[in-house]
């Protein structure tokens, strides 16, 4: 850095050798960023270019000045901005949403015959003298979207499988399930899965046998 003629502290360059560079680019003045003259050549650049983004604004005022923590400095001017926190704050248009799945669409069916899944909690319940934590199974209808809750003692496979099946015993079987994939809803279906082929085998192991 050094002190020029007028007293002004400039930053001394790299690209004295370049041709057709102005002196203030060369040369530019160093300001603090907490100083008032620095305050208002950065509200003036961001009103001049239009409230622009930050580095459009960095790279305007760079050609002549040095300004310290510049960037924190032109988020703040931007953050109390008027024209700023009024256009920003307006609403977007929500982006177009797709076509609904079809089980949402099922008509003249049972309640739950398309049903989501999800967990909610945890909710802390007294137990004789102890604390403990439990988990609400929460059952959708995609279709009605009627609600069915069932207490799950854990996140555990085994809890989501006694929840899943005292949920039948008072609904019925349903015929599709969406979860988000949690583990406790991927390790319930694995278990399940191998009961299903346990079964099939012993059905066919059945008619072999002749077995009813």
């Amino acid at each position: 850095m050094e002190i020029d003629e007028n007293g002004v502290l400039r930053l001394k360059g790299r690209i004295k050798a370049a041709k057709d560079v102005s002196f203030t680019l060369n040369r530019p003045a160093v300001l603090s960023g907490d100083s008032s003259i620095a305050k208002l050549i950065m509200k003036h650049y961001h009103e001049r270019f239009n409230h622009g983004n930050h580095n459009t604004v960095m790279n305007e005022i760079r050609q002549k000045y040095y300004i310290t923590s510049l960037r924190s400095k032109l988020r703040k001017i931007a953050h109390e901005c008027q024209w700023c926190r009024i256009n920003r704050s307006l609403p977007k248009m929500p982006s177009a949403e797709g076509d609904l799945p079809p089980e949402r669409l099922r008509h003249h069916q049972p309640p739950f015959t398309c049903t989501g899944v999800d967990y909610f909690g945890p909710m802390s319940v007294t137990i004789g003298r102890r604390h403990e934590k439990r988990y609400g199974a929460l059952f959708t209808c995609l279709t009605t979207r009627a609600v069915h809750i069932e207490l799950a003692e854990s996140l555990s496979s085994d809890s989501m499988i006694l929840a899943l099946r005292r949920f039948i015993a008072r609904r019925g079987t349903p015929r599709v399930m969406y979860s988000d994939n949690g583990t406790n809803f991927v390790g319930a279906n694995k278990e399940l899965m191998n009961i299903q082929e346990v079964h099939e085998k012993m059905k066919k192991e059945a008619d072999v046998r002749t077995i009813t």
